[in-house]
């Protein structure tokens, strides 16, 4: 993980400031893009919250991102971090929840009537549990329900312009976000096969040295991979991690099997993170790569999304002969491809 998963107040945007500054006493409503800071926003909402008080619960919506939250707030020696279908619901004055925009309205009900005051954090563009019952709200209809005004950050600090701007093109809007800096042009790679990817992810791992590395997968087993669309079993994070396995490659993952959990994750480690688009919600990694990149379901868009947004530093995009069609608006010039990288 990296070290700046929480970042001090002095190296903060005026924006973001302004929302560490503001009174505890109230609710809030926090808005942005992936990368514009909220998570940071809500650990020094907690770290304030713990000066004064036990009282108060940090709730997350993956098991990931609990983990993620749960090795970042031990450097500032909090707890009372949960993953939602785990905690236990009890009252408390104080409420945190990050990735708000995957709740629905009556889980959030619930949660408003659990806490004298809550501060939600969250992105309607990155809503990707349409599917659940009873569906999900967005997070303007959230503060409005609540009668405050959200409040936004402007600034993307994670995505570099270039990455931004493919992300951008496969969600079809500008997102109203500011880019600060600067990187590599993502890669966009074709290999003949899946399995081909997998070794030229590898070699680009060693060759490079990385350390903080995320292989994000559409499907969490070989089983549900073989059942979805695209019947490719390969998709699957349960395939990746034992192909890497079989090459000797030290590798972490997490992937949901029979409404059970399979998780070993240590955010700590320059392993290997392998996990589905969806589980790497609210994560970062310094460089992403997204093999298998054939599906154009539409309902797996704002996943991709999430996926394309994970990474820091640089991107990967792989297929064999079939890149899927979200990337149809993305112009030529936005990526380097295979021909024009021969040794990366």
């Amino acid at each position: 993980m990296d070290n700046d998963f929480f970042i001090d107040y002095m190296d903060m945007d005026e924006y973001q400031r302004q929302l560490v500054d503001r009174k505890i006493d109230k609710s809030m409503v926090v808005t942005g893009s992936a990368g514009s800071g909220k998570s940071v926003i809500a650990l020094h909402k907690a770290k304030q919250v713990a000066q004064i008080t036990d009282d108060f619960a940090i709730v997350v919506f993956t098991k990931t991102l609990k983990r993620y939250f749960e090795d970042g707030i031990k450097q500032l020696g909090l707890k009372n971090v949960y993953h939602y279908n785990g905690w236990s619901k009890r009252n408390v004055k104080y409420l945190i929840v990050d990735e708000i925009q995957d709740f629905s309205q009556n889980e959030i009900e619930e949660m408003k009537r659990c806490a004298e005051i809550c501060f939600f954090f969250g992105d309607t563009a990155q809503s990707i549990m349409s599917f659940k019952e009873g569906g999900t709200q967005d997070v303007e209809t959230t503060a409005y329900n609540m009668h405050v005004s959200p409040l936004p950050l402007y600034f993307n600090y994670r995505l570099t312009i270039e990455n931004a701007e493919v992300a951008i093109k496969v969600f079809d809007d500008n997102l109203g976000t500011k880019y600060k800096r600067n990187g590599e042009k993502p890669k966009v790679l074709n290999f003949p096969s899946f399995d081909a990817q997998l070794d030229e992810i590898i070699r680009i791992v060693q060759n490079r040295a990385l350390t903080n590395v995320g292989i994000l997968m559409p499907f969490n087993t070989k089983e549900t991979a073989s059942r979805s669309h695209i019947r490719d079993s390969k998709l699957s994070v349960e395939y990746v991690h034992d192909y890497l396995l079989n090459k000797g490659v030290p590798n972490e993952f997490k992937y949901n099997a029979n409404q059970s959990t399979t998780m070993d994750l240590d955010f700590h480690s320059t392993n290997i993170k392998i996990m589905t688009w969806f589980c790497a919600k609210g994560l970062q990694f310094k460089d992403v790569f997204i093999p298998g990149c054939y599906i154009d379901e539409e309902g797996k868009r704002k996943s991709l999304y999430v996926a394309i947004t994970r990474g820091s530093e640089r991107l990967y995009i792989l297929h064999s002969n079939n890149l899927s069609n979200f990337f149809d608006q993305v112009s030529p010039e936005c990526w380097d491809s295979n021909e024009e990288v021969e040794d990366i």
